[in-house]
């Protein structure tokens, strides 16, 4: 017979097999490390997983030899290299976190001009996120909070440790930054322009001349401050601005474009090579009509009383009109229109009676729609939603013809007839997904999935109908 365990002691039973797994996965996983090694074959063997690529292994290493020899001699070469180690491995935090203790720990260290190298390396590389490098966001919209750290620690370097090997490339890196930064604050001056803020935007752009002379945004800093001063009634000011814009606008540039071109390639190739853009998206405050093709998908509907619809998939168009209250956010007005066949089986009067007939439909809607797209640049995924009227025509006739007959002058006597079909009608509401492409200043084109809830009358629930969809753009 055999041996039965009580029930309570079936959870103790099951947490001292799940541990016995976890451990023996835990030693199965890779080749165990001896602990028990001096400080020097722990840090030589962290230095050769470094050298490998085996980023994370020496990470282990470089936090037990600090963890079990704190003062050791090979403890302080490891605390550089575990900085470099974080910064290879893609972890910003920690990068930063060790660069700061590196440097309150050891203010006079000979290679403190390191730590402060990789932490602006840090700051430099985090700029921008995956999707917006993928899909060329406009960077000189986004708060440069990491630019503006990345440009501390790297004039701290210049400033600090002028002979540092490391400050030659931190001051072409400076340069990048210290025009991203202008940039900034010149989109900043034109949202206030745009806005009628004529005030802020001089206060912006005057602050961009005087923190920034010498980068690219300052003509543009001068073109908004001039026209800032004629929405004042400053036509003086405005007459003095417009001419030293024009004395600016024949000298050579401050910055070397070269470098700075140079730097931003750079950038691109420790970023994982994707391209950054700083080409806008010139959506905002514009008026766009649309026009496209709509591909709805087949589907099914029942209907109270056992009649049940099979509608076949269908090709149509749709026309529309949108206003971009931002580079994100727009309100617009579709009109569309498709015609699909159906196949029906109509519930008789008798139990289980039932009778088939086919026909097409015809199908209009009227929505009023919101769409929002994730970034500002010229290629951005976005999201939708809608809320509007449908109707279908069933083109199944529900009333006897009515004949009119008439004299025509021309053709004599003239009759012709008239049937009413069976339409019907129900609130409709839509989400939909996508991308849009702005290729130019004036057209886009954009394409995603949309699904539909229409609310029919003595319809068995709400039925839903999905689809894709492709539109043009002109933009005015």
């Amino acid at each position: 017979m055999p041996t039965q365990f009580p029930v309570r002691r079936l959870p103790q039973l099951f947490l001292i097999t799940l541990a016995a797994v976890l451990a023996t996965g835990c030693q199965g996983g890779g080749k165990e490390y001896d602990m028990k090694g001096s400080p020097e074959r722990i840090f030589n063997d962290a230095v050769k997983d470094i050298a490998g690529g085996n980023y994370p292994e020496g990470i282990r290493k470089l936090e037990l030899l600090e963890s079990r020899f704190p003062f050791s001699d090979p403890a302080k070469q490891a605390q550089l290299d575990l900085l470099y180690a974080y910064y290879k491995n893609r972890e910003a935090e920690s990068a930063v976190d060790q660069a700061d203790q590196f440097i309150r720990e050891n203010p006079t260290h000979p290679r403190v001009d390191y730590a402060y190298y990789i932490r602006g390396l840090v700051y430099f590389e985090g700029g921008a996120n995956f999707l917006e490098r993928t899909f060329n966001a406009d960077m000189a919209k986004r708060p440069p909070q990491e630019a503006r750290q990345s440009f501390q620690s790297l004039q701290t370097l210049v400033q600090n440790y002028p002979k540092s090997p490391y400050a030659a490339d931190a001051r072409q890196r400076m340069v990048y930054l210290r025009n991203r930064l202008a940039d900034y604050e010149l989109s900043v001056a034109k949202y206030y322009m745009k806005r009628g803020a004529y005030i802020g935007a001089l206060n912006r752009a005057r602050g961009l001349i005087e923190t920034y002379d010498g980068a690219p945004a300052v003509s543009g800093a001068l073109k908004i401050a001039e026209e800032a001063y004629r929405r004042l009634d400053m036509d003086d000011l405005a007459l003095v601005t417009a001419n030293v814009r024009a004395d600016n606008l024949n000298q050579p540039d401050l910055v070397n474009p070269a470098a700075s071109a140079a730097l931003l390639s750079e950038q691109q190739s420790l970023a994982g090579g994707a391209p950054l853009s700083d080409k806008p998206a010139l959506r905002a405050q514009r008026w766009e009509a649309r026009a496209g093709l709509a591909l709805s998908n087949s589907a099914d509907v029942d209907f109270k009383g056992g009649t049940a619809a099979d509608i076949d998939s269908g090709l149509g168009f749709q026309l529309g009109i949108a206003w971009h209250y931002s580079d994100r956010l727009q309100f617009g007005s579709t009109f569309a229109y498709d015609q699909k066949d159906y196949t029906v089986e109509v519930a008789g009067d008798e139990e289980n009676e039932s009778f088939k007939t086919k026909g097409s439909l015809d199908t209009t809607s009227l929505m009023f729609d919101v769409a929002y797209d994730i970034l500002t640049g010229p290629l951005t995924p976005y999201v939708s939603g809608g809320v509007g009227w449908n109707w279908v025509d069933t083109n199944i006739v529900d009333q006897p013809p009515e004949i009119g007959c008439w004299w025509d002058p021309w053709y004599g006597y003239v009759c012709t007839s008239y049937q009413n079909t069976k339409t019907v009608s129900g609130l409709a509401y839509q989400v939909g997904v996508g991308m849009r492409w702005d290729f130019s200043d004036v057209f886009a084109l954009d394409g995603g999935y949309r699904m539909r809830w229409v609310d029919f009358e003595n319809a068995d629930g709400t039925p839903s109908f999905d689809g894709l969809e492709l539109n043009f753009g002109w933009k005015f």
